[in-house]
């Protein structure tokens, strides 16, 4: 009888690992859902933000063509850009689109605009070059 009990509590105890992962897992998913994503079709918005929270910005990009986005640096320093990195294309071959993914994190409250320009690195940026505004609250 105590020889029973014993495996099921072995059993029992070969499952908490993975139940504990399995936690880990989804709570992971969970805070990633909670993150505001902002694209290409919020240029010109808004975005109020507590201090603390974060959000992720895609943006289109062809980097084959020598052009990618850039934050400007008379950007709002109300933001802190905690990440970033840039999506595979769809297809293969050269010349695909891909997006930019840009992680922040919003450091202390006010008001504030974020900027990014889309040019070439080795090019300052020029008043008509394209680019990317939002408008940002945090408090």
């Amino acid at each position: 009888m105590q020889i029973a009990r014993s495996l099921r509590r072995l059993g029992s105890a070969r499952w908490l690992p993975l139940f504990v992962f399995l936690v880990f897992v989804c709570s992971a998913q969970i805070v990633s859902a909670a993150t505001k994503v902002i694209t290409d079709a919020d240029k010109g918005g808004h975005i109020h933000l507590k201090v603390g929270k974060a959000f992720e910005l895609r943006l289109q990009s062809n980097p084959s063509t020598g052009y990618m986005w850039y934050v400007e640096k008379g950007s709002t320093p109300l933001l802190k850009l905690v990440r970033q990195s840039q999506t595979e294309p769809t297809k293969p071959g050269v010349g695909r689109p891909i997006s930019q993914v840009f992680t922040f994190e919003a450091k202390s409250p006010g008001e504030g605009v974020l900027l990014l320009h889309y040019v070439r690195s080795w090019e300052p940026p020029a008043p008509g070059d394209q680019q990317f505004d939002l408008h940002v609250s945090i408090e």
